[in-house]
């Protein structure tokens, strides 16, 4: 095996040689870009093969799971609950003598806070379920540390996407999937055994590491090993995962009644959806990149023999662009590219303040609705219906990319403000209009991510994918570590007041989105010279004409392909 290189300026829709020199190159083979190897060898046309790619992505994806699983779990493994409570002390029973409101009325937030009653000493918890802030009576005053346990974990994810900004491209996309989920699973096993608000406090920072560079590098691999033709909806059917991962919470911490427990439970099932990461193949985009094209040919041949595409491989070759860039170089191209920068700048932006409103609604439930259960229950269930339904995907397929990304926020906008005038308004029972037009922004949320997260990872070239897609993840965390605390503010102000913060967020977003670079119907670039409609690309084809030494050994077929 041997490499030919060529240089030469090449633009979006140029051959890069008329078709004679190529014959003559290449014996007849045909040269071909790794969106056209995708497509033949996985036979994206073929509806038997997309529905066995869909079922392998699907398991591939399932190891996203650890993002919902340990981002919920103080909603549910810590909740507060000051509706079920009664009196033990005579301080209490006084209280209560001398309470002229409705009597239950009394048992509420404010006549613990008020009058300063302590747990087991003035009163006792009646919910025959446990939580570590009833139990270390993290209450009233001391409610602050229930929300550092919750934005204490998106300070790990984002220390660990920042590591994913070198891991992703130093290592490989799966072997840092691998380590995070390893992370991700061994820690929330080790919280089934804590007692200690400081030791949960470390552990929520370790969940964190695991969990998002986990969800980053799956991402990384589907958009990677995804036939061009079907990353819309790879996007779609992969974020369901997020909605099994947050309904596996909630049925298990509906069910069982120790919150340890609910660890416990949910890190054998991160343990276990490793599984189908361990047979995943590395991306070839990553391999080639790297120099690696022996180990490149050698995942393309894999991915053949699963979709009885051998024969495509045969009269195939692989030319890619040829990018060699340390850590530094990869900054420095940048200031060199300024299109890649506006778009990371913009995208990391929208990122964070979708991840804001994200969570600020998450940890909201417990005051918009009776049950954080079916609160938090139809939230997500309404998010899975317009992916199922395929809202999701079809606002994407209809506005494109990047217009998805606007139109998604400027409807999620409106029904913040929309929540302003009828806030309060009763529908039937506990059911309120705002509660109502809550639940409706969540599959538009789900919108947004959907088509951000596709905006991001087709935008971004694959010599910097693992880096800016990490570089998004780990800002969007920093709004995830506000979100939270958004929550206090329905302690201190009008809730009206917070829906139109939530709004006026969303409608900055929805703004920023406007000026980013649209990826729609675009192929994936490789090399930041990609982004700009003509430059100077050093180019690489692979041929049989002599051995490369320095890789893997060579396999019996003569197919190439290109990056």
């Amino acid at each position: 095996m041997s490499i030919s290189k060529r240089m030469g300026t090449v633009s979006e829709n140029q051959p890069i040689e008329d078709e004679e020199s190529h014959e003559n190159k290449t014996g007849g083979q045909k040269i071909v870009t790794v969106e056209d190897m995708l497509n033949l060898v996985i036979g994206a046309d073929d509806n038997i093969n997309v529905l066995k790619f869909l079922g392998l992505f699907m398991a591939g994806m399932l190891a996203s799971m650890a993002g919902p699983i340990l981002s919920y779990a103080p909603v549910f493994a810590g909740f507060l609950n000051y509706k079920d409570w009664k009196c033990i002390s005579t301080k209490c029973f006084d209280i209560l003598a001398n309470f002229t409101d409705d009597p239950e009325k009394f048992y509420i937030r404010d006549t613990i806070c008020n009058n300063s009653m302590q747990p087991l000493v003035d009163f006792e918890w009646t919910i025959n379920r446990t939580s570590y802030a009833l139990e270390w009576g993290l209450i009233c005053a001391d409610e602050d540390k229930l929300s550092n346990l919750e934005s204490f974990f998106f300070i790990g994810a984002f220390v660990g996407l920042i590591l994913g900004t070198f891991l992703f491209d130093k290592i490989g996309r799966k072997a840092t999937c691998l380590l995070s989920i390893a992370i991700s699973s061994i820690s929330c096993l080790a919280t089934t055994f804590v007692n200690s608000y400081d030791i949960m406090l470390a552990l929520r920072v370790v969940h964190g590491i695991g969990a998002f560079t986990t969800a980053a590098g799956v991402e990384l691999l589907s958009i990677e090993l995804s036939p061009s033709n079907l990353r819309n909806l790879c996007q779609i059917v992969g974020s369901c995962t997020w909605t099994i991962g947050a309904l596996c919470m909630i049925i298990v911490s509906y069910e069982v009644m120790k919150w340890h427990n609910i660890f416990l439970i949910h890190g054998c099932v991160l343990a276990a959806t490793s599984i189908a990461l361990l047979i995943y193949p590395e991306s070839p985009r990553f391999h080639l990149l790297k120099g690696e094209k022996r180990k490149a040919l050698a995942t393309f041949q894999k991915i053949s023999k699963v979709f009885k595409t051998e024969q495509v491989m045969e009269n195939t070759q692989l030319t890619f662009n040829n990018y060699h860039q340390g850590f530094l170089g990869q900054i420095k191209d940048f200031t060199k590219y300024p299109v890649m920068l506006k778009n990371t700048v913009l995208l990391m932006i929208c990122w964070t303040f979708t991840s804001a409103i994200s969570y600020g609604l998450l940890f909201s439930w417990n005051e918009l609705g009776s049950s954080i259960y079916t609160s938090v229950l139809f939230s997500e269930m309404s998010a899975f219906v317009a992916r199922a339904t395929g809202l999701v995907y079809f606002i994407i397929h209809f506005f494109g990319r990047k217009k998805a990304v606007v139109v998604n926020f400027t409807v999620v906008t409106l029904l913040f403000f929309a929540c302003v005038p009828t806030y309060g308004i009763q529908i039937s029972g506990t059911w309120t209009v705002d509660f109502v037009l809550c639940l409706c922004v969540n599959p538009f949320i789900s919108g947004i991510w959907g088509s951000i997260f596709l905006l991001t990872k087709e935008s971004a070239p694959t010599s910097h994918r693992g880096m800016i897609l990490s570089l998004c993840s780990a800002f969007a965390r920093v709004g995830a570590f506000v979100g939270p605390y958004l929550t206090l503010l329905y302690n201190t102000m009008d809730p009206r007041i917070v829906f139109a913060i939530f709004g006026g967020v969303t409608s900055f977003a929805g703004f920023l989105a406007c000026f980013n670079s649209d990826s729609t119907n675009k192929p994936l670039p490789a090399t930041p010279g990609d982004l700009v409609p003509s430059g100077r690309v050093d180019r690489e084809i692979i041929t049989d004409e002599e051995e490369d030494d320095e890789m893997l050994q060579p396999t019996n077929s003569t197919e190439q392909l290109i990056i």
